[in-house]
């Protein structure tokens, strides 16, 4: 067998491995995301709101963070 061959065996075999980590990272990726979907399902059914007082905590959520969005204040130049 010569040095060629062995080489892309070699390389045969390496793309194999690759493929089956590639896999296994789509596969963690996957449980992550759902393992992470569940934990906010998990948080919102655990709320004990109405849907206004929900909406009014959005609102402020937003409305504190519409300031940081602007950009710094042109004054404190």
């Amino acid at each position: 067998m010569t040095k060629i061959e062995k080489l892309k065996i070699e390389l045969a075999r390496a793309r194999e491995k690759s493929s089956e980590w590639q896999a296994r990272v789509r596969d963690i990726e996957k449980q992550i995301t759902d393992c992470e979907n569940t934990e906010i399902l998990q948080t919102v059914r655990s709320i004990a709101a109405s849907p206004e007082e929900l909406r009014g905590l959005l609102d402020m959520l937003r409305a504190a963070k519409e300031p940081s969005q602007a950009g710094p204040d042109h004054n404190d130049i």
